[in-house]
């Protein structure tokens, strides 16, 4: 095997790895600790039955899974916020809307700031660690770091930031004593920083003791409390050193859906920064961090035409190093250099046909689906493509070193039912394609990762399955954001609600998402177009298709007698596996043809689709259009950090330009459909 990057697996500075699981950790919820406690068992089992981790060929899954979110959504709702982008909002007589006063304001008069203040023989001052009865509304936080000691009418105030237990976050981190975390509410339209926002009051005489409390960016167990020192467990949790290496962000559209108690749009769980530790002896370099977790990483991709190894530009650094970067010039990217991809579940390939345009290698890919390894092996030929149960690649590849710079995962959960309340099956079939995920980061060590998933796994009833599934990544020192997107705002031309994550691994910084591309009424200064079209997508189907493609033939389809739409939209309905229920050609005179069906899904005109489950393949894709938008993000945001650039050549045709050609539109109801059923090739030169 040619191995990408080299490093050691071993030694005990991994995150997560070495240290097993301590009595405290388990969770005192039954049925989260058997969920969990499966997830633990699942390494030691390599001989249990395999469990077909690929899609169902069931027609009527998706379908299914389309009807169950819809059943979900009001819980789903609760938890996270999810917005219909299709529908028009409703006209309200306007009205004046009174914007909250913003948090924490500087300090003004009557009010004074103090150097500090003792209260009860505890010094107060800006830096230390206080601790106060548990708050519910803040993740059970019960300390502060003092930031501010505030003279008041009422009293001495202490403003700070507030830290929870790590066993407080219903097992999102691993669950070590005296392991704290961050706890920020953000407003993003509150634009000074997170630490001057989410900070929170607290009265003096609220305050139990002082605590000493350690920063840090350093791997656990790092800086952790001595050990033979303490009598016994409760006197570590109360005498104890507390250790933060982790912050939590809950993100609100704006402070009055906070303050209305609305769900957050956006949720973040990332390591403590280099730059975000205070003292210099708690930091290590973000460097050594990436070094100790995958041995290194090669400044502007792994991919170098004729150094398959890359190894004058691997960073592989002393973990001894305790200074700052080791990366100030910027440097010019070799010809033909590019970060490495790989995909997994790869399906037929609509991630990796979205990561190749946005300018990535795609190195590695792994699906079990006969039809669909088909279809990818002919488009992409280069690529290792592994046709097999995603269980056996796991163990096949558990003595290997193939890492590589980015990873997609599009695992296939079975449909999360609303009516599931005892375990069964399904349970089974989850657990192990989670920990699939969990494995594959585990083994490839990507620099980054994205996963793409049905957000009714949000929903309350499946709470265990979803936080396993994020403490699979941070428990490797993985920084995680998610939320959920109807995909249109990144070009999808078509409905589609997912959730989206992105990670980063210990030492990289955690890439945002990116800005929203497209919307539907674009206003001056958004940078943002139109949603795409179903009438301007079908266009870019050539008139002459319907001769040599053998995926677009609508003369030879069953006739129908269906209400005409107005194809000027977005596709309104998600396609699917089986189409899409409701989904058919604007004439209303016949079903869309397998090649429309591609191009609403975002593929290029020319993507050639194997038998059988052609239809299958296309609904089951990671719209490549969205791919390329999230992709392009994150390659910009890795030169950016790496410090290359290059030489400024397009590495893919612009969709800019093909959304802004000058094809004539002569409205959706002019045209023939009598023979073709092609109306919108009737209004378009191809030539």
């Amino acid at each position: 095997m040619d191995p990408i990057t080299n490093s050691s697996h071993g030694g005990s500075s991994l995150p997560g790895m070495g240290y097993g699981w301590e009595e405290e950790e388990q969770s005192s919820d039954r049925n989260q600790a058997a969920i969990e406690r499966r997830f633990q068992e699942m390494p030691s089992h390599p001989d249990r039955i395999h469990i077909d981790l690929t899609r169902s060929q069931d027609d009527e899954v998706e379908q299914v899974e389309e009807e169950n979110e819809t059943m979900l959504g009001p819980e789903i709702a609760k938890v996270i916020e999810v917005v219909d982008l299709t529908t028009q909002p409703t006209p309200r007589r306007p009205r004046k809307i009174l914007k909250p006063p913003r948090r924490n304001p500087s300090v003004a008069l009557p009010n004074r700031c103090l150097d500090g203040y003792t209260h009860n023989d505890m010094e107060f001052k800006p830096g230390v660690t206080v601790e106060f009865a548990p708050v519910p509304e803040l993740r059970l936080a019960s300390f502060l770091l003092v930031q501010l000691v505030i003279h008041t009418e009422t009293g001495i105030v202490l403003r700070g930031l507030p830290l929870t237990r790590t066993r407080n976050l219903r097992g999102q981190l691993p669950r070590l004593r005296n392991e704290v975390a961050f706890v920020f509410e953000i407003d993003k339209d509150d634009y000074r920083p997170d630490e001057e926002q989410a900070a929170i009051e607290i009265h003096a005489t609220r305050v139990q003791n002082t605590r000493i409390c350690h920063i840090t960016n350093k791997n656990f167990p790092d800086h952790r409390y001595p050990k033979g020192i303490y009598k016994d467990t409760q006197d570590i949790e109360e005498r104890g050193a507390l250790v933060c290496r982790w912050a939590c962000r809950f993100i609100w559209g704006d402070a009055l859906k906070r303050l209305s108690n609305k769900p957050p749009t956006e949720f973040v769980v990332s390591r403590i920064t280099a730059d975000e530790v205070p003292k210099e002896r708690f930091r290590a370099p973000d460097s050594c961090l990436v070094n100790m977790w995958r041995g290194g990483k090669v400044r502007g991709g792994s991919f170098v035409p004729d150094e398959p190894d890359a190894e004058r530009l691997m960073i592989n650094v002393d973990t001894s190093i305790q200074h700052g970067p080791i990366q100030d010039e910027w440097i010019l990217k070799k010809q033909g250099q590019k970060y490495i991809f790989a995909d997994m579940f790869c399906g037929a390939g609509g991630a990796s046909c979205g990561a190749a345009s946005a300018g990535f290698h795609v190195k590695l890919a792994c699906d079990h689906a006969v039809s669909a390894c088909n279809t990818y092996r002919i488009r992409y030929p280069d690529t290792d493509l592994r046709e097999e149960d995603m269980y056996d690649f796991i163990m096949s590849m558990r003595a290997s070193r193939y890492h590589v710079d980015v990873l997609h995962l599009s695992p296939p959960c079975q449909v999360w039912s609303p009516a599931h309340t005892t375990p069964g099956i399904n349970d089974d079939a989850n657990i192990a394609i989670l920990f699939a995920c969990h494995e594959l980061v585990k083994m490839l060590r990507p620099r980054i990762f994205t996963v793409e998933q049905t957000f009714g796994i949000l929903h309350p009833r499946f709470e265990y399955y979803f936080n396993a599934l994020i403490h699979g990544f941070t428990q490797y020192g993985y920084s995680v954001r998610w939320k959920v997107v109807n995909l249109l705002v990144w070009g999808a031309p078509s409905q589609r609600q997912r959730l989206i994550m992105i990670g980063s691994c210990p030492g990289e910084e955690l890439p945002p998402y990116p800005v929203a591309t497209h919307s539907q009424t674009p206003q001056p200064g958004d940078a943002t177009k139109p949603y795409r079209t179903v009438r301007k997508m079908l266009r870019r189907i050539p008139r002459e298709a319907t001769v040599y493609d053998d995926l677009h033939e609508p003369g030879r389809m069953k006739r129908t007698n269906k209400p005409r739409w107005n194809p000027d939209v977005p596709l309104t309905r998600t396609i699917t596996c089986s189409g899409g229920v409701g989904n058919y050609h604007y004439s209303g005179r016949r079903d869309f043809t397998l090649r429309e069906y591609a191009v609403l899904q975002g593929f290029p005109v020319d993507y050639q689709f194997q038998r059988p489950h052609q239809k299958k393949q296309i609904g089951n894709a990671f719209p490549p259009l969205v791919v390329e938008i999230i992709y392009k993000h994150l390659r910009r945001w890795l030169e950016q950090k790496d410090r290359v650039f290059a030489t400024g050549e397009e590495l893919s045709e612009s969709e800019d330009d093909l959304d802004q050609s000058s094809e004539p539109d002569l409205g959706y109801a002019s045209g023939s459909d009598r023979e073709s059923d092609v109306e919108y090739t009737l209004h378009l030169d191809c030539g």
